[in-house]
């Protein structure tokens, strides 16, 4: 009978731990993307790539959004970083929320091209054009 009650005690806390184990904040994102998409399932823009973030923004369908990079969490959703066209609001949307699918480029690791040491003072302009263009 006791085993029955502790069993029933850890079922009963599993909700809660997988809420806490939730990271809302800390998510590396840049700027790596220049796509863009609209949203096709309304709904709220988030701090953090899980449902459970606290919102940032309500978005409407075809609210037209500019990619930054993605993210999976740990439930293997894949979340896209974006900012609101015409705004400075950004935060992350569902990939299933959106037309395409969300941004090609992964927050985490990706660096910005960098030019040889002895370039990087006479080139500094050009790094930036090479970053962009595609």
């Amino acid at each position: 009978m006791g085993s029955i009650g502790l069993s029933f005690g850890v079922l009963g806390m599993a909700p809660s731990q997988a809420a806490s184990a939730v990271t809302c904040t800390g998510w590396e994102h840049a700027n790596y993307d220049d796509a863009t998409g609209s949203v096709s399932k309304a709904g709220h823009m988030k701090v953090g790539p899980y449902a459970a973030c606290d919102d940032v923004e309500y978005l409407a369908v075809a609210t037209n959004v500019y990619y930054w990079c993605y993210a999976v969490n740990d439930y293997g959703n894949t979340w896209t970083y974006a900012r609101i066209k015409g705004t400075s609001t950004q935060g992350w949307i569902s990939d299933g929320s959106l037309t395409n699918g969300g941004s090609h480029y992964p927050c985490r690791g990706q660096r910005a091209p960098r030019l040889p040491e002895s370039l990087q003072s006479a080139q500094a302009p050009a790094a930036a054009q090479v970053r962009t263009a595609k």
